[in-house]
């Protein structure tokens, strides 16, 4: 496949580190100008992704009309941009193994329609997964499988895709494996998250240098403050103190462990552990904004995990930015959030949904 020179801005604790942290700290809403060209200075060569060349498209029509002179952004917005073109990437290289695998379960070349981004062409497919699933050759294929349902089957709206996806979700909750685990406390976790908004424990590493401690934030609430044990490559451990606030992938995996990747620290990951093991209540922007008086009366409470996702090709979501309900907003009846990687103690859900297509509220178990 032909190599090309693209703009992509990588995120995650265990990719190879470009040098970007510096814009990070950087004041960069000053000018839209200034924001641009910042955000095509960073380039790196990858295989052609169409998946990256349509956003980036879509981007260029939207940018002149986006108002980035914004201080009161959730994330520094160069930092999202690293977490959209990173998600899109891995999106692409894990839709090339689903084609691989459909290709030898049956016989049948299905690969342009595998990374098409036409919703009627991810439907198909996913009903290809379905009629293949069970002679899938092994664990590892039926995860592959089940990533490409989750990625896709909610956002396109096809009944049986989610109804099937949603059975093997099922199925995995009542494996003993997972009957197992530890009860998470929500409300202790919550409350961890407004108590400790801004402070960082030397126990974990701080990737303010970095621009994203949003997934690490997150976690240590649910894990310190919740009781939810280290479980699979939901984990974190120190191996010494030289690097407790890393620069790079060289002095992050010198002083720390983490799964490749990781879902203790990319949003994605983090996403693709923990949606089939929770209890999740999906919202557009709109869905939420008109209706967050009913929303507010349900189940959702403290302690349960806010993922906010931005779109693609008009249908495709992907998770960007997340936070923890730290406190409740009887009056509003609305949510207040605490997070990283702009500190947040008790920031309102209507406020920080503005600026996104969609979230999935977790409900941890």
């Amino acid at each position: 496949m032909k190599k090309k020179k693209i703009v992509i801005l990588l995120a995650g604790a265990t990719l190879v580190f470009n040098g970007m942290s510096a814009y990070a700290n950087e004041d960069i809403s000053t000018t839209q100008t200034q924001y641009v060209e910042k955000y095509e200075s960073i380039t790196v060569n990858i295989e052609q992704n169409p998946y990256i060349e349509l956003y980036k498209k879509e981007k260029e029509q939207t940018l002149a009309q986006h108002n980035f002179v914004n201080r009161d952004e959730l994330v520094d917005p160069l930092e999202e941009e690293r977490v959209i073109l990173q998600t899109l990437d891995s999106y692409f290289k894990q839709d090339i193994k689903v084609a691989e695998i459909l290709h030898k379960n049956l016989n049948q070349d299905v690969y342009e329609k595998t990374i098409s981004l036409k919703k009627e062409d991810k439907i198909e497919v996913m009903h290809l997964i379905e009629d293949s699933y069970s002679i899938a050759a092994d664990s590892e294929e039926q995860e592959i499988l089940m990533g490409y349902l989750t990625r896709y089957s909610r956002s396109s709206g096809d009944e049986r895709a989610e109804n099937f996806k949603n059975r093997l979700t099922t199925a995995e909750k009542s494996a003993p494996e997972f009957q197992l685990l530890a009860a998470y406390n929500s409300a202790a976790a919550g409350n961890w998250a407004y108590n400790n908004y801004n402070k960082y424990s030397t126990n974990y590493p701080a990737f303010t240098a970095w621009g994203s401690d949003c997934t690490n934030f997150v976690s240590q609430a649910m894990h310190v403050g919740g009781g939810k044990p280290m479980s699979g490559n939901w984990s974190a451990y120190k191996k010494n103190s030289t690097y407790l606030v890393p620069k790079n992938a060289t002095e992050l995996n010198y002083s720390w462990t983490f799964s490749d990747p990781s879902p203790w620290i990319s949003v994605e990951q983090f996403s693709k552990y923990w949606i089939p093991k929770s209890t999740v209540y999906s919202y557009s922007k709109d869905n939420y904004e008109k209706n967050h008086k009913s929303i507010y009366l349900g189940s959702i409470a403290k302690g349960d995990v806010v993922i906010f996702s931005k779109g693609v090709a008009g249908w495709i979501t992907t998770p960007t930015h997340l936070m923890i309900i730290s406190d409740l907003d009887g009056l509003n009846r609305d949510f207040k959030l605490a997070g990283h990687s702009n500190e947040r103690q008790a920031y309102p859900l209507l406020s920080a949904i503005k600026s996104y297509d969609y979230i999935e509220i977790l409900k941890i178990p």
